[in-house]
């Protein structure tokens, strides 16, 4: 099998990188393991929402500046970040995704745990503030499923009511959803989800919202609807008569479905090929180039491309693979930014910065991936699995994922 681009990943930076090369017509493939991370997402794109001492980034192309060479953001440096930060809400757009925000200044989201966290972007209709500390609401009802936990509802209300906001806690019964509460397992958002498809689940949590909001000027509710697509969102909009926002649940998240879900029907409306299930072995390289790569599903075929782009995360996704002997890159056993010594990874304070999340593969300014110190002329990294970063410690995952598969694919 050949192709213009390999793209050996499914997470955000993959798809990302894929619709851009594929929009240019060239012939992509992503080639996919399993279930990406992105399924997690909350609904927000972060590009850069804390400093490296831990302070809020108002400004996240300001903040560029402070960040250390390393770092993905200045290796590209700031025009280029402000290029792909433009080029980003077109892409989203063309999925039929609109989000709220803008490069110039992070807004806030609320979590599903009630926290304000600075972000770029939101999806339209989620829970956002430009200011945390002042919200134009007096009176607000939250609204909860009973016997869902994936929506923590009394920390969403305490955290307006920190705020001097009058909360008051909704718990709706519905007997179809009772139905899933024989198992804690099966209440999940997905399932929630697939029910609020159903219009006689819907109007009767409409009616039951309405009867018990009162005179509340907003209403929020758990983000369980929209899985596919948009039109139960406008309709519980619709039936309530009032001003609705969403707030995430707990993981695997409706927000995180769709982004995935919309993003693939682009990649593939512009030509690309999903090879699902592509759990990569290895690549051969010759000459400072990649020749092929073998994946498991197709043992007797060398898969062919122009350039490759290496898109597998790190820990959590196996792009990266740990042992007492140290970390490596399992496909193309390339070189990592690590400290010697398992010892060394991971501090004892639970919420201080682990040294292992910012170890990666090493690239070159071009985001080259380099092998036995030397870049690869036709492999790229992407996302995650670079090094250079602490995205918990920055929230500049999913910016880090869009930014630099924007990047490659501009390279390419």
């Amino acid at each position: 099998m050949r192709y213009d681009v390999i793209v050996i990943g499914g997470g955000l930076s993959a798809i990302m990188c894929g619709i851009a090369l594929a929009t240019t017509g060239k012939k992509v493939a992503l080639m996919v393991k399993g279930q990406s991370k992105l399924s997690l997402n909350s609904g927000s794109i972060d590009l850069l929402g804390f400093d490296t001492d831990g302070n809020v980034v108002e400004s996240p192309l300001d903040a560029i500046d402070s960040l250390n060479a390393s770092h993905p953001y200045s290796k590209m440096g700031k025009s280029n970040v402000l290029h792909n930060a433009a080029m980003a809400p077109v892409i989203f757009s063309g999925a039929g995704l609109t989000f709220y925000g803008d490069t110039a200044k992070n807004h806030y989201r609320m979590s599903p745990l009630g926290l304000w966290r600075p972000t770029w972007l939101t999806l339209d209709d989620y829970l956002t503030t430009d200011k945390p500390n002042t919200l134009p609401w007096n009176k607000i009802a939250v609204v909860n499923l009973n016997g869902f936990l994936d929506f923590p509802a009394n920390f969403v209300c305490e955290s307006f009511s920190q705020l001097g906001v009058e909360c008051d806690l909704c718990e709706i019964k519905l007997g179809t959803v009772d139905k899933l509460t024989s198992s804690p397992n099966v209440m999940r958002s997905t399932a929630v989800a697939k029910l609020m498809l159903n219009d006689a689940v819907l109007n009767e949590l409409a009616r039951k919202v309405r009867s018990s909001m009162g005179d509340a000027q907003l209403v929020v509710l758990p983000a369980v609807f929209g899985l596919d697509g948009d039109d139960n969102v406008e309709k519980i909009k619709h039936h309530l008569k009032a001003p609705v926002r969403f707030v995430s649940t707990l993981p695997p998240s409706i927000a995180g479905t769709r982004l995935l879900s919309k993003l693939r029907k682009l990649f593939i409306q512009n030509g690309g090929t999903f090879l699902l299930g592509s759990m990569v072995k290895n690549g051969k390289i010759a000459n400072g180039r990649v020749v092929s790569v073998e994946a498991k599903n197709f043992p007797d075929q060398d898969i062919v491309a122009d350039e490759f782009v290496l898109a597998t995360g790190s820990f959590m996704n196996g792009g990266l693979v740990s042992s007492s002997v140290g970390i490596r890159e399992p496909i193309f056993d390339l070189d990592i930014d690590y400290v010697e010594g398992c010892g060394n990874w991971s501090k004892e304070g639970l919420f201080e910065a682990q040294p292992y999340m910012e170890f990666g593969v090493k690239t070159d300014e071009e985001f080259h991936a380099m092998k036995d110190g030397r870049p690869i002329e036709n492999l790229y990294a992407i996302g995650s699995i670079l090094s250079g970063h602490n995205s918990l410690k920055l929230a500049d995952d999913t910016g880090v994922a869009v930014m630099t598969a924007l990047q490659v694919a501009r390279q390419i």
